[in-house]
């Protein structure tokens, strides 16, 4: 128990360096961040597999972005979230709306193997 209490303060030590440490790096980087702009999406009618996902951010660092998907249920999930840097941090929003989307729910192509219970021993 002793040795688990010390491992445990060792290691908070040790992390609260590392953080100290990841800030002093990060002050040392004094280059601006780099605009840039991506996204991507996928459309599957085979599976029903849509998603997508889009992102900005400028030189000041403020990113701009949504990701969306279509889910079980039939609705379409849109996360929209954007980080103006004004000390609020990242705000996102959900939106869930009706897909139109009839999902696919695919069936196994073959049945489960039945589980492995030979030679194994319950220890109770």
């Amino acid at each position: 128990m002793k040795v688990l209490i010390l491992l445990g303060m060792v290691s908070m030590v040790l992390s609260a360096k590392l953080g100290k440490k990841a800030l002093i790096e990060e002050e040392e980087n004094t280059e601006p961040p780099k605009p840039y702009n991506f996204g991507w999406a996928v459309m599957d009618k085979n599976t029903t597999n849509y998603q997508n996902r889009a992102e900005i951010g400028d030189e000041e660092g403020r990113v701009k972005g949504s990701y969306s998907y279509v889910l079980p249920d039939g609705f379409v999930y849109t996360v929209t979230y954007e980080d103006k840097k004004d000390g609020n941090g990242l705000v996102q929003t959900l939106r869930k709306e009706p897909s139109g989307i009839q999902v696919i729910i695919p069936e196994p192509t073959r049945k489960p193997k039945a589980p492995l219970t030979k030679g194994i021993q319950r220890f109770v």
